[in-house]
């Protein structure tokens, strides 16, 4: 399936089928006891703890700039579509948090960076650059980021298998439900701002952002669980970033398709994996 939007009347173009609907989900975290729940990695755990960290946050604010658009929505399909998108986003943003008061009671302190960000994102409102359209632009690009890192770890689930068993369910879960509404919020901004050249900027700016954001906050979290990375620990995180097989790698160029001329989230059909998880990793 090819979807292609070319003008601001642009309205939901995700395939038929795909329901964008909230799972109520719990983990029992309370199983996990190595505070470096990455098969004792301290840089892959932090790195994870790091992200983990921006969701309840960042989450609050997708919710927000799309809310921002939702009265000026007409189209009845997409109006439902955001509501299953805000659904998704605030249950995602409840299990997260939980994630991280159990990595901070363990000594990875991602709710320190939680409140961090939330902070940080209080601060770029009151901005006057910070408008409506500037905000649903970077919800777009982010909601990109995390649509391919999602195909990423489904296609390969065997990359989170060293996690314990709750937090690889919490990461398959969640990247379902991203697939699932990766267009909502670019449907939306076409349908109300139709400017895609604009959405490549901005992705240019949010990825060096929340690029130094994560690394910054890796750091954070190591300096304060006292923590060293052991040269192994170095060598597995290098691999699972950049190895034939890594993250980093294998996004590449999803990523660079975001900025080809009328392109859609959809342009990467990837219905199947949300199959694969309901079949084979989520035990359904």
């Amino acid at each position: 399936m090819t979807a292609q939007v070319t003008s601001p009347a642009a309205v939901s173009h995700t395939p038929a089928g795909v329901d964008i609907k909230p799972r109520k989900m719990e983990f029992p975290f309370s199983n996990i006891q190595d505070p470096f729940v990455f098969a004792g990695n301290s840089l892959l755990t932090v790195f994870f703890g790091a992200l983990s960290s921006t969701f309840p946050p960042g989450e609050a604010e997708f919710i927000a700039s799309v809310r921002n658009y939702r009265d000026r929505v007409t189209d009845p399909l997409l109006k439902e579509q955001i509501r299953g998108f805000i659904g998704q986003e605030g249950h995602h943003s409840h299990q997260h948090k939980r994630a991280n008061e159990v990595l901070r009671d363990l000594g990875i302190d991602a709710v320190r960076l939680e409140k961090h960000l939330e902070r940080d994102l209080k601060r770029f409102h009151t901005r006057k650059f910070a408008t409506d359209k500037l905000r649903l632009a970077m919800t777009v690009g982010m909601e990109h980021m995390t649509a391919i890192m999602a195909e990423f770890v489904l296609n390969n689930p065997e990359v989170l298998e060293p996690l314990e068993k709750s937090v690889r369910d919490l990461l398959y879960w969640h990247a379902v439900e991203e697939i699932e509404h990766k267009a909502v919020a670019f449907d939306v901004f076409m349908a109300m701002e139709g400017d895609q050249k604009y959405l490549r900027r901005v992705l240019r700016f949010v990825t060096w952002m929340f690029s130094i954001r994560i690394s910054c906050y890796m750091v954070a979290l190591l300096f304060w669980a006292r923590r060293m990375p052991k040269w192994r620990e170095i060598k597995g995180f290098w691999r699972f970033m950049f190895g034939a097989k890594g993250m980093l790698t294998n996004i590449r160029q999803p990523y660079r398709d975001y900025f080809k001329p009328g392109f859609h989230p959809w342009d990467h059909d990837n219905r199947e994996l949300i199959s694969k998880w309901q079949q084979e990793l989520a035990g359904v």
